[in-house]
């Protein structure tokens, strides 16, 4: 069987273990991984062309597309569709797994962003950790932050724009859903988005839209290396997922840091509970792949609790299943996983929109978030999104009533 999957080095080798496993553990099959550059798109292709692969990892936010296409098989068109439980998994996990009431396949691993902060410029403010509430955490990220006599930043307390890759957290943080699902609404016009964006807007206002981007700009794209920003010591919180607390041992060991989740407004509900937002790495079966029983059963066997927390122990990642074993954080890469496990099974945690527009809406948010940074009104940035995120569900929904999902 040939099993594409998009992770190299270390988190390759974990799901070669998976996989080396489960070769030696049977004699009627064996699991031949390539890794594929681009893989949703390639995939896609591939299955389109008549030639896909037997099992493909992909994103959760791949799951709707995938599933509106009929690109994969969901697991209730197996023989053995009885042996996967969908209540083996922890609530949101569940939830990415499934898209219009069938599952879609299985998870590789989940992860959820927290807060890392640098213990030592935290103890320079007389502080152990994070404030909890926003206010106070801004008047912490301000006396972290150190500028020149210019106004250069040479070191930030915390930039909404670093790392940049999920503008629309801001608006999960703030108790925003994005999208509803029952009656297809994009959701990112309302108070709580707005305040969001007001919130964001202050920082940019405050140390200056220009120092911020030039500051924000010096760093590498690919981040994780000695020049991320975190790691080199050059901002002293960011919120980023737990796989950062491999590339902090490779790169800085002697950092002292920790991790909570992300402060809230003061006016939350339910304060004690984390917000963040839950995706995974999916596992599938394309369809017309040539072998998808025995790809069934491989996947199956990659559901096992002992394989899954094989890869989250490797990944830093919490794990996705709903029980854990006892012996599960012995010897965790990462140190902080409970604070990621935490916020991965709040319900005030969300997963992202599950329709197939979810792409493009989210690129408009990312637009948004660069004109709110700039100075734009919050309200006018984020009504724009909302609209035509709007049209492109409205269009989606008359095609799939004219054609169906597959259109």
């Amino acid at each position: 069987m040939l099993y594409w999957e998009k992770w190299t080095g270390r988190e390759g080798a974990a799901i070669q273990r998976v996989i080396d496993r489960y070769n030696e553990s049977q004699h009627h099959a064996w699991v031949h991984r390539v890794s594929i550059a681009d893989l949703p798109a390639k995939a896609m292709v591939a299955i389109g062309g008549g030639d896909p692969p037997d099992l493909v990892g992909l994103f959760s936010f791949n799951v709707p597309h995938y599933a509106e296409a009929r690109a994969v098989m969901a697991m209730d068109e197996f023989a053995r569709s009885d042996e996967f439980d969908l209540d083996r998994y922890a609530p949101h996990v569940r939830d990415i797994l499934t898209h219009e009431g069938r599952a879609w396949g299985g998870i590789n691993t989940c992860s959820t962003s927290a807060l890392f902060f640098n213990r030592t410029h935290l103890r320079e403010i007389g502080l152990d950790a994070p404030p909890r509430t926003l206010d106070a955490f801004d008047e912490a990220a301000a006396a972290l932050t150190v500028t020149d006599a210019t106004g250069r930043i040479q070191r930030a307390g915390f930039l909404q724009t670093l790392p940049g890759w999920w503008p629309y957290l801001w608006a999960l943080i703030f108790d925003c859903p994005l999208y509803d699902p029952a009656t297809h609404r994009a959701i990112i016009a309302d108070d709580r988005a707005i305040a969001a964006m007001h919130w964001v807007q202050e920082t940019a206002r405050r140390l200056g839209v220009g120092a911020t981007r030039a500051f924000s700009g010096a760093f590498p794209r690919t981040y994780h290396s000695a020049q991320d920003p975190f790691i080199s010591e050059r901002v002293s919180m960011i919120l980023q997922g737990p796989w950062l607390s491999a590339f902090i041992r490779e790169h800085n060991p002697a950092l002292d840091w920790g991790c909570v989740p992300m402060p809230l407004p003061a006016d939350a509900p339910e304060p004690h509970l984390a917000r963040g937002m839950v995706e995974g790495d999916v596992l599938m079966i394309p369809r017309g792949c040539p072998h998808p029983e025995e790809a069934f059963d491989f996947l199956l066997f990659t559901q096992l609790r002992e394989n899954q927390e094989l890869l989250a122990k490797v990944h830093g990642k919490g794990s996705p299943m709903r029980e854990i074993s006892d012996s599960f954080r012995e010897g965790h890469t990462n140190p902080e996983v409970t604070v990621f496990d935490a916020i991965a099974r709040s319900h005030r945690a969300r997963i992202l929109p599950q329709t197939r527009i979810w792409k493009q809406y989210a690129d408009m948010v990312m637009s948004a978030f660069d004109a709110v940074w700039g100075g734009e009104s919050p309200e006018s940035a984020l009504l724009l999104v909302e609209r035509r995120a709007q049209q492109l569900l409205d269009l989606d929904s008359r095609r799939n009533a004219a054609h169906g999902p597959n259109a």
